[in-house]
C-alpha cells in the first residue's frame, strides 16, 4: 500500500516534469546521434507502431521523449542509462477503460468522466482522471479497483459546465 502511495506520489510530481524540466535547462529535440542507444531501443520496443511527432529532451536526469500515437499523446522517461521509467497517455474520458469507468460511474452518478492521463511503470498502471457536474470538477486516481479523490474545485457559477463530448459515458 505504502509503495502504491509513493509511486502515485512519484507519477503526480512527474506530471510537473515539463514544466520543472524547462526550468532545469532542458536541451529539446535532441539530435539522433546525442540520444542513449539504449533508451531509444526502449522506445522503439515499448512503442513500436504508430508514433509521429516525436521529439526528444535532454536533462542531467535523463531523456523524456513526447510523441503522438493512435490519436493521443504521449510522454515517456527514461534515466540517464535508458533505462524505462514511466510514461503518461493522455486521452478524452470517452475512451477509458470500461472497468475503471464503471468503478467512477457508480461511486459518482451525476457526473461525467472529461479527461484521463494514463500513467504506467510497464508493470502498474493507474489513472488520473477529471469528473465534472454543474457544480463541482474532481481530481481522482484509480488504482487496483481503489478510488482517492485528489483534487476538488467549486464549478458553481461557470456558465458554461465543462462536460463534453469527449466524455464517457
Amino acid at each position: 500500500m505504502k509503495a502504491c502511495h509513493n509511486f502515485l506520489i512519484g507519477c503526480a510530481v512527474a506530471l510537473l516534469a515539463p514544466t520543472i524540466a524547462s526550468a532545469q535547462d532542458l536541451s529539446g529535440n535532441v539530435p539522433m546521434n546525442e540520444i542513449n542507444a539504449h533508451a531509444y531501443r526502449h522506445f522503439q520496443k515499448l512503442f513500436p507502431t504508430g508514433t509521429s511527432s516525436e521529439y526528444w529532451f535532454a536533462s542531467s536526469e535523463g531523456y523524456q521523449v513526447s510523441f503522438q500515437k493512435e490519436g493521443h499523446q504521449n510522454l515517456a522517461w527514461f534515466d540517464r542509462h535508458g533505462a524505462y521509467r514511466y510514461s503518461l497517455q493522455y486521452y478524452p474520458g470517452k475512451e477509458i477503460p470500461r472497468l475503471a469507468g464503471d468503478l467512477i460511474m457508480a461511486k459518482y452518478p451525476g457526473y461525467r468522466i472529461d479527461v484521463v492521463t494514463e500513467i504506467t511503470d510497464g508493470e502498474k498502471t493507474f489513472y488520473l482522471v477529471k469528473i465534472v457536474n454543474p457544480i463541482s470538477i474532481k481530481t481522482l486516481s484509480v488504482s487496483d479497483g481503489k478510488l482517492d479523490v485528489l483534487e476538488e474545485l467549486n464549478n458553481a457559477g461557470a456558465e458554461t459546465p465543462l462536460i463534453s463530448l469527449r466524455s464517457y459515458p
